[in-house]
């Protein structure tokens, strides 16, 4: 039986969420946001209910939420939000977009969210809240660490490994092999060929050290 779900946050990436949850038959009760200016109006046809606070209204034995935020090199926000509410006793569901192609043997966390038209080949290991977004692909044997962005159109050749609350940027494209640290951040078009360790910014082609953190 499917669980009604509410998504936290109210921001784009809640647009292409909803969008996708719709497309897969999925009841949408709404969504929650911090800004009250905000509350009675909605988006996507479901309302914004209010912030955190409605969800003392809500039982968690049968509604499940959906972590609608998103961030552009940055996913500590997502992550502090959706850890808080799990300490709470809330559940989080994944998203799968009917238009996905996901192989058989590909393992996808719990929470993660794969989007229009991205592929995850045979023997990957997509982690906890990652999000494949629009058209990214994460070919075979890759492995995500949690909290793992792979923005739109970013490829992923056979065998990276990406850290934990790392962000791809779009149109990125890995090298196959190649090992990417913890909080790594991979500029939009740029291209990684070299092992990186991780807490810093790659930009450029072939890609570069911008920032280490």
């Amino acid at each position: 039986m499917m669980h009604p779900l509410l998504i936290v946050g109210a921001g784009g990436h809640a647009t292409v969420i909803v969008d996708a949850l719709l497309a897969a038959g999925e009841q949408v009760v709404g969504f929650t946001d911090v800004d009250p200016l905000r509350r009675g109006s909605t988006l996507c046809g479901r309302p914004i209910l209010g912030d955190d606070s409605v969800l003392e209204e809500r039982d968690r034995g049968t509604l499940l939420l959906v972590n609608g935020i998103g961030g552009v090199g940055d996913t500590s926000l997502r992550r502090t939000v959706q850890e808080r509410l799990e300490a709470r006793g809330w559940r989080f569901a994944s998203v799968r977009h009917p238009a996905a192609v996901v192989s058989l043997h590909a393992h996808v966390g719990v929470s993660a969210q794969v989007l229009a038209a991205s592929v995850v080949q045979i023997g990957a290991t997509i982690g906890e809240g990652c999000i494949i977004n629009t058209a990214a692909v994460v070919e075979h044997d890759v492995s995500l660490s949690k909290w793992v962005h792979v923005a739109p159109r970013a490829l992923l050749c056979g065998g990276v490994v990406v850290g934990e609350g790392s962000h791809i940027g779009a149109g990125a494209v890995v090298r196959e092999g190649i090992n990417l640290g913890a909080g790594t951040l991979v500029g939009a078009g740029a291209v990684v060929v070299d092992d990186f360790e991780g807490g810093g910014t790659l930009v450029g082609v072939p890609a570069r050290v911008a920032r280490q953190r």
